[in-house]
C-alpha cells in the first residue's frame, strides 16, 4: 500500500482510524471522518512509540502491517505455523493463555513459531482435541472453557521466577475431589429416570475432565454412596436434576451438607460460589442455597454439595439437557466455583 500522512483522505484513512479507535487511540472531536487531520497523526505518532516503530506520524507498510497485527482479537482467524510467521495481538493472546495453563510458549512476543506451535499440540492433546498444532474453533473453545481461571492470571513470561506459587494453576495440583453423578428421587420412571442419570453422568465426567488437566485427582463413585470410598477428600460433589413439586418452579439450586460444624461453614461457601457461577451461566431461575444431609462421614470430605443445575421434569427445560453447549456451560461454571472457592481456602 502506498503511505498515508497528514491531508489525505478516502476509505484508507476510515480504515486507519478504525484500526486506531479500537485500540483506543484518541481521534478528536471528528473521530472517522475519512480525513488525515493533526488529530489522526497524533494518534499514528503515538501507536508507533507503543509499538517500538519508527515515529514519523506517517502510516507506511509497517506501520499498517503493526495496525493489522494489533487488532486482531483471539479466535477471529486460523492459525498455524507457516512461513513468514503469523504475528498480532490474538497470538499474544494466545500465548499468555498457554502459558498460564503451563504450556510453554517461551516469550510472549506475539509471533506463531514452532515453540508456540508445539505447546498448541501440547495442549490439543491434553483435551482430547486432534494435535495438528491449527487453532481454530474447537482450540479457541477449549481455551476458552478456562476463561475464569485465565482472567486471575497475567503472565507474560514462562517460567515466570515471581510467580505466586498459590496461582490459580497450583491450587488443583493434588486436591482430591470426589465426583458422584447420582439421581436421588424416585418419582422418575422409564427412559425419563434413564435419561437424567446419563445427564448426570455426563456432567461429572465433564467436571472431571477439567479437573484432571489441572492436576486434580479425581474420584467417580458412579452413583455408589461415598462410604464405600477410602479416603479424604478436599470436595464432594453430586450431580443431581431437580424434580419439579410444583409446575411454575424451574431453574438451579445447590444444597450443601450441614451435618457436622466444621464442615458445614465451608461446604455453605462452596454452595454460594457454586450457584451464583450457575446462574450466571445458564441465566435461569435463582432458587437459592439449601441445608441438606449428605451421606458423608466426618474426615471423608471437607466441603460437600449437591447440585441441581435443572428440572428433569420441566417441559421448557427437558430440551436443553440435550444440548451439549449447555452441558458444558454447567461443567465449566461448577469448574469456575470450585477454582473460587480453593482459592479462598
Amino acid at each position: 500500500m502506498r503511505s498515508f500522512s497528514k491531508g489525505d483522505r478516502g476509505d484508507e484513512v476510515v480504515d486507519i482510524q478504525i484500526r486506531l479507535s479500537r485500540l483506543g487511540y484518541n481521534l478528536g472531536p471528528s473521530g472517522v471522518d475519512g480525513s488525515f487531520g493533526d488529530a489522526t497523526g497524533a494518534a499514528v505518532v503515538m501507536f508507533q512509540r507503543d509499538r517500538g516503530l519508527f515515529v514519523d506520524g506517517v502510516v507506511s507498510d509497517e506501520t499498517w502491517r503493526a495496525l493489522v497485527e494489533a487488532t486482531y482479537k483471539l479466535g477471529d482467524r486460523l492459525i498455524y505455523l507457516r512461513s513468514p510467521f503469523f504475528r498480532g495481538d490474538d497470538v499474544k493472546e494466545l500465548q499468555r493463555n498457554l502459558n498460564t495453563l503451563g504450556f510453554n510458549t517461551g516469550q510472549v512476543d506475539g509471533v506463531y513459531g514452532e515453540t508456540t506451535e508445539r505447546a498448541v499440540r501440547e495442549y490439543q492433546r491434553n483435551v482430547g482435541l486432534q494435535s495438528d498444532g491449527i487453532f481454530g474453533p474447537s482450540t479457541h473453545a477449549a481455551i476458552q472453557n478456562f476463561r475464569h481461571l485465565l482472567s486471575s492470571e497475567a503472565s507474560a513470561i514462562y517460567p515466570d521466577p515471581h510467580r505466586n506459587q498459590d496461582s490459580a494453576l497450583s491450587i488443583f495440583e493434588n486436591r482430591r475431589i470426589v465426583i458422584n453423578p447420582i439421581f436421588m428421587q424416585d418419582e422418575l420412571e422409564g427412559q425419563a429416570r434413564a435419561s437424567a442419570v446419563e445427564t448426570n453422568r455426563d456432567l461429572g465426567i465433564r467436571l472431571g475432565n477439567l479437573l484432571e488437566l489441572l492436576g486434580a485427582r479425581v474420584v467417580y463413585l458412579d452413583g455408589d454412596a461415598i462410604g464405600s470410598f477410602d479416603g479424604a477428600a478436599d470436595i464432594y460433589i453430586e450431580f443431581s436434576l431437580n424434580i419439579a413439586e410444583e409446575e411454575e418452579r424451574s431453574g438451579s439450586a445447590v444444597h450443601y451438607d450441614d451435618t457436622f460444624d466444621e464442615r458445614a461453614t465451608r461446604s455453605q461457601v462452596l454452595a454460594k460460589i457454586l450457584q451464583e457461577e450457575l446462574v450466571c451461566a445458564l441465566e435461569l431461575q435463582d432458587l437459592g442455597v439449601e441445608r441438606t444431609t449428605l451421606d458423608v462421614k466426618p474426615g471423608q470430605a471437607v466441603a460437600a454439595v449437591r447440585i441441581k443445575p435443572l428440572f428433569s421434569s420441566k417441559s421448557d427445560e427437558m430440551p436443553l439437557l440435550e444440548e451439549e453447549i449447555l452441558r458444558q456451560k454447567i461443567a465449566v461454571a461448577v469448574f469456575d466455583g470450585i477454582s473460587s472457592y480453593l482459592q479462598l481456602y
